[in-house]
């Protein structure tokens, strides 16, 4: 394994870009890649090795916006993947959207102001990219849902804002890196595919988990002593639900394990699937 210096030539060789938030929802990609080389830039660690017989490069961005956009636009810029997949872990707005439910995001819209809930921008998944994580969860006999999916500046906990934005929005889920991923690949014509999978719904109690969490997913000291002063108590609610996404996690990363063996990016695969020309890649 070496540090990675210099700047890589683009290629068109099937290379796959990975973004997680955290190392939760990525953690057997992480724990299984066949490390070639890594490097520690200001918006995470990049991965960059073999998992499954295909070349990844995986990045754990942190939680949010701004850096889910730096992560991407880090990833671009220095390694220039074939298409994006990004994994995580969304809440849900709809009744009918459970815990533990796959979706698969058709559309990822941006908002940025929930007071009035305008959207700035409606990304639209890559249609190839769809087609074939669809296959890949059906034969896997894995239930899911292809719905829209918005981007949220923070954690939405109270249930009158998630009926609010399932009944103005038509959306099924909250999160909070998608649609920055989107605006950066779209940018670059880099085809996205989107899954998340739901780690909290309508029936979980109405708790700010996020003011626990630290920018990796990970309760910390601070958070829980802002959150016991705010909410005095639930602290054992705030185990079990770390918890709960410690296991929504491994669920997760067994399916990104399934999608990636099943999963094939080549140039000739591009342009059948999203129609990309072929490029000859320079001689190194």
């Amino acid at each position: 394994m070496r540090e990675m210096k210099g700047i890589h030539q683009p290629r068109i060789d099937g290379l796959i870009g990975i973004i997680g938030a955290t190392g939760l929802e990525i953690g057997l990609l992480k724990k299984g890649i066949e490390l070639i080389e890594k490097e520690r830039v200001e918006s995470g660690w990049f991965f960059r090795g073999h998992f499954s017989g295909k070349e990844l490069v995986l990045v754990e961005s942190g939680i949010g916006y701004d850096r889910a956009m730096n992560a991407c636009i880090h990833m671009m810029e220095r390694f220039s993947p074939s298409a994006i997949l990004s994994f995580g872990l969304a809440g849900s707005v709809d009744m009918t959207t459970k815990i533990g439910e796959i979706l698969l995001a058709t559309h990822l819209l941006s908002i940025k102001d929930m007071e009035t809930l305008q959207v700035e921008k409606t990304y639209t998944m890559d249609k190839g990219l769809i087609d074939i994580t669809s296959n890949i969860l059906d034969k896997y006999d894995l239930r899911f849902k292809m719905v829209k999916v918005v981007t949220v500046p923070y954690f939405i906990f109270k249930l009158e804002d998630r009926y609010r934005i399932r009944r103005e929005l038509g959306v099924e889920a909250v999160e909070m890196e998608g649609s920055a991923i989107a605006g950066e690949a779209s940018k670059r014509r880099v085809p996205l595919m989107a899954l998340r999978m739901i780690s909290d719904d309508i029936s979980t109690r109405e708790i700010d988990y996020g003011m626990v969490m630290g920018r990796h997913g990970r309760a910390t000291l601070r958070g829980a002593i802002r959150f016991s002063l705010v909410h005095r108590g639930d602290l054992l609610e705030i185990f079990r639900f770390g918890r709960g996404l410690k296991q929504l996690g491994r669920q997760l990363s067994e399916i990104e394990a399934r999608i990636v063996d099943g999963i094939t990016i080549s140039p000739r695969d591009l342009v059948q699937y999203v129609n990309l020309p072929i490029q000859k890649e320079k001689p190194r």
